[in-house]
């Protein structure tokens, strides 16, 4: 008796797949919110990042090179080492330092990017929710067929 009522119901398909969209859409508002919330605070935290990463290629770029001889010559007058080998040991200091710079101008970079995690978890959760919901729909309309 209950499988012949059950038969006899034609289910709302229109308005479930309606509610489904609207459901949908509204998850798409939700995460572009959530994207636009974890940019502006990535941004605001790769601030200082940027800046030591500007620093960084400023330092090497422009007057660092103009230093490196300086101290090149001053290291060949106080030690015994010749201009070229005071040369070399300071050009060797130089990239240890630029090396520092950068590693810790990505350390900050990776730090400040990771907060979009929270956009792609909540992303991955939102487009589980849809396939749960769709294959329990299918599933629900086959069954209902029957």
């Amino acid at each position: 008796m209950i499988r012949n009522s059950m038969n006899n119901q034609q289910p709302d398909i229109k308005g479930g797949f309606g509610d489904l969209i609207a459901d949908m859409i509204s998850l798409s508002e939700l995460q572009l919110e959530l994207l636009a919330v974890d940019s502006r605070d990535a941004l605001r935290k790769s601030l200082y990042p940027l800046i030591l990463l500007c620093l960084g290629l400023g330092l090497i770029v422009g007057a660092f090179p103009v230093m490196l001889f300086g101290l090149s010559w001053w290291l060949s007058e106080m030690t015994s080492l010749s201009l070229a080998g005071s040369c070399l040991t300071m050009a060797l200091l130089s990239l240890a330092g630029a090396g520092l710079l950068f590693y810790l101008a990505r350390k900050g970079l990776a730090h400040s990017l990771g907060h979009f995690k929270r956009t792609r978890d909540e992303l991955r959760s939102n487009t589980q929710w849809i396939k749960k919901i769709l294959s329990e729909k299918q599933c629900y309309h086959q069954t209902s067929n029957r």
